[in-house]
């Protein structure tokens, strides 16, 4: 099983320097999701031109955030800077982002995606695109010398676990527990890779780590698809979908992962900014016991 670092920078010189921290351990790709803090694509870009050697990833960008002609632009664009070491992780958000906060119609998101998805593969693939839908419509092509990224979604309903298996290379998910991993995620993906994003705390404090996480990740339960995650994995709260005590708890949590089906864990370290480089080296070196056993 791949270990990955999930991180969403303010900062992106930091960005820089925790991808760096990542490679130094032994992870095997630097994760960054489109969120409120510094540009994913932008950062990525400085992230590949000055750290070699690791892989790169979004996790994920939303289609409603960019024209499919513009996010091929980008992705191509980060893959030349990196000699194709991307993957594009892309998605539909969710439906109090997408109309509260950006004003955009919710209606038929697996419609519309699969029309995004008809005009986005051919532009990352061959850099030309002809396709006209109900919501997505281009006569397009684009210039930029570099190979294709690979591309995963974010999928967690039966028909966009399908998706990513049939389309792309499979599935990135966020606080899905390993039981959903095994029982839902990895069956609803067949032949595809999946990729578990999972928040941790490497703590002796597990009280009050819960108590932070459970603020820190407060809007999670809130949401209709963490929700069913969470009565699926018998969770009642955010942080009972974490990681949360010592380096050998955090090591058999991952351990479940891997068992589960996870072809990929991305770690995010919920830890204070001075204890994130201890956290990074202490999660890096479980790398090699969570190799699949033989």
């Amino acid at each position: 099983m791949l270990l990955s670092l999930f991180d969403s920078p303010t900062i992106v010189a930091e960005a820089v320097d925790h991808a760096e921290a990542a490679r130094a351990a032994g992870f095997d790709r630097f994760w960054m999701p489109q969120v409120m803090n510094a540009d994913t694509m932008v950062t990525l870009g400085v992230v590949a031109s000055r750290v070699p050697d690791i892989g790169l990833g979004t996790s994920v960008m939303a289609m409603q955030t960019m024209l499919p002609q513009t996010m091929a632009q980008q992705a191509r664009t980060v893959n030349q800077i990196s000699g194709g070491r991307l993957t594009l992780g892309i998605g539909v958000n969710h439906e109090p982002v997408v109309t509260a906060r950006w004003g955009l119609p919710w209606d038929k998101p697996y419609s519309r995606f699969v029309e995004y998805l008809d005009a986005l593969l051919p532009l990352l693939e061959h850099q030309a695109v002809e396709t006209s839908g109900t919501w997505v419509s281009h006569s397009t092509m684009i210039d930029v010398p570099s190979e294709a990224p690979d591309v995963m979604l974010a999928a967690l309903g039966p028909r966009m676990l399908a998706l990513a298996a049939e389309r792309t290379s499979g599935t990135i998910t966020w606080m899905t527990g390993p039981t959903t991993i095994e029982s839902h995620i990895r069956p609803g993906c067949v032949g595809g890779r999946v990729v578990a994003g999972v928040p941790v705390v490497i703590t002796d404090d597990v009280d009050a780590a819960r108590s932070r996480v459970n603020r820190l990740l407060a809007i999670y339960p809130q949401l209709p698809s963490y929700r069913a995650v969470m009565e699926r994995e018998g969770a009642s709260e955010a942080a009972d979908m974490c990681l949360i005590g010592s380096i050998d708890e955090v090591a058999a949590g991952l351990a479940r992962y891997r068992d589960a089906g996870a072809d990929e864990v991305a770690v995010n370290l919920l830890v204070a900014p001075e204890a994130l480089a201890e956290a990074i080296g202490a999660v890096g070196a479980l790398r090699s016991s969570l190799a699949p056993a033989e």
